[in-house]
């Protein structure tokens, strides 16, 4: 019984991780995104690049922790 009870809470405590992933994902890229966007055009634009195919990957992280929350 009690070992239930820890994976119920632990079970509970994972879902609040991943709603704090899903969000805090979000706050990078869009962090990420403005530091593009400012590089765009400049002698660094392959830096931007980079950072554009980060966003892209982290995206579809993103996406990826969203369905394992829904299916947990």
């Amino acid at each position: 019984m009690d070992e239930k009870l820890n994976m119920d809470k632990e079970a509970d405590i994972f879902k609040v991780f991943l709603a704090h992933w899903i969000n805090h994902t979000g706050d990078h890229i869009a962090g990420y995104q403005e530091w593009a966007d400012k590089l765009q055009g400049t002698s660094k634009d392959n830096v931007s690049q980079e950072i554009l195919i980060a966003i892209a990957k982290m995206r579809e992280a993103q996406k990826k922790i969203m369905e394992a929350k829904m299916r947990f």
